[in-house]
């Protein structure tokens, strides 16, 4: 049997690197199987005590030779986290126990925290899964950002980090992850660093959750073409200052705009996690585990979509895994599925054959049956049945 040292460690790692006390709890229970002695609570708080320089037991006699785990959130608060852990799944909406208007020391602190992954880049996402999050400090003279309405440079194009724009940017890596949420309306946690002028006067603010309403390719002010992205945030102007009034900086003043009214659908990111899990991340066409050093790739896609005209419901029953390659050619009509034998259609190599099918996973009938008379409608073509 595994250390306890070792389980502490591993229900971290499965809990994403960092979490309460609470729920290191009850993960190492269920690493145990209930093998469990009277005191082994007190266990797990001596184990991370003991291997961890935030805590007054590293200092004394019975502390540990490796510094392990750190105080996520300082001492007393019961919130651990898992020193050098590196995640590869994104994490999309807000944060437990983090809220807006708080306070990193630095990126990484904020990495730690699991706001924002790269210490570095700008754009935390993935070019199949869509963008989580987005730091603002300052990098690209096109942004302009007016606290609930930001307009976005994405990346690429300079000659150094924070550098002068000195080429094209093109929608790949984090610009394309970016269109990938404007696309299914994805949640994306807005951070500003000190650097700028809506930025907090030291550090850097979680400032909460924005969606990405629109994007583009247009001539910056140094004459290249730049990724720029329309971003608001989820709450009205004056509930956003409120809540990070504390630290905003001396001369902050609210920019003259003239009202709009967006409207968007807000998507159960939860649901897309739980149909690759299901299908452990394999495509249902193709049965194909795309694997990368940033993790595996597939795509929680809705049968009948989300948006105008279909308004489709955001339900399980409406979404099937698929590889990035299927995801593309079922969305833009290159097969359908049949809804009574679950057999694909109309596409090369695999007509006929029947999509992958688990007993957790019920696909409603009449969702198979709208994408196929999309498919005939954009198609121009008739279906015996």
């Amino acid at each position: 049997m595994a250390t306890w040292k070792e389980d502490t460690i591993q229900a971290l790692k499965n809990l994403g690197g960092v979490a309460h006390l609470s729920k290191i709890h009850k993960e190492v229970e269920k690493l145990r199987k209930g093998n469990l002695n009277p005191t082994w609570t007190q266990t797990i708080q001596r184990e991370l005590e003991t291997y961890s320089s935030d805590s007054d037991v590293w200092n004394s006699k019975l502390g540990g030779k490796e510094d392990l785990f750190y105080m996520a959130e300082g001492k007393g608060k019961g919130v651990w986290g898992l020193r050098n852990f590196i995640s590869n799944k994104l994490i999309f909406g807000n944060i437990e126990n983090i809220e807006v208007g708080q306070i990193f020391e630095n990126r990484e602190v904020l990495s730690k925290a699991r706001i924002h992954g790269p210490t570095m880049a700008g754009i935390w996402g993935r070019e199949s899964e869509g963008a989580c999050s987005i730091v603002l400090s300052g990098g690209y003279e096109d942004d302009i950002d007016e606290l609930d309405y930001i307009f976005y440079t994405g990346q690429g194009g300079q000659d150094i980090p924070g550098g002068k724009q000195v080429a094209d940017q093109e929608f790949v890596r984090g610009n394309k992850a970016l269109m990938l949420s404007c696309k299914y309306s994805l949640p994306i946690r807005v951070t500003r660093g000190h650097q700028i002028k809506n930025g907090p006067t030291k550090g850097y603010r979680y400032d909460g959750l924005y969606y990405v309403n629109k994007f583009e390719r247009v001539k910056g002010k140094s004459g290249y073409y730049i990724c720029r992205f329309h971003l608001s945030s989820e709450k009205q102007i004056d509930i956003l200052e409120k809540e990070i009034k504390a630290n905003l900086k001396p001369d902050y003043k609210r920019a003259d705009r003239a009202a709009t009214t967006v409207s968007r659908i807000k998507r159960d990111v939860s649901l897309s996690e739980n149909i690759k899990e299901i299908y452990r991340y394999k495509c249902q066409v193709c049965n194909v585990y795309l694997k990368t050093p940033y993790g595996a790739i597939a795509i929680g896609a809705h049968i009948k979509g989300l948006g105008k005209p279909h308004n489709g419901p955001d339900v399980i029953e409406n979404m099937i895994c698929l590889c990035p390659n299927h995801h593309e050619q079922f969305d833009d009509h290159g097969f359908y599925i049949d809804s009574e034998t679950s057999e694909i259609k109309g596409l090369e190599g695999y007509d006929g054959k029947k999509i992958t099918l688990n007993k957790k996973h019920n696909i409603e009938k009449s969702f198979l049956k709208y994408h196929l008379e999309d498919y005939k409608k954009n198609n121009k073509i008739k279906i015996k049945i």
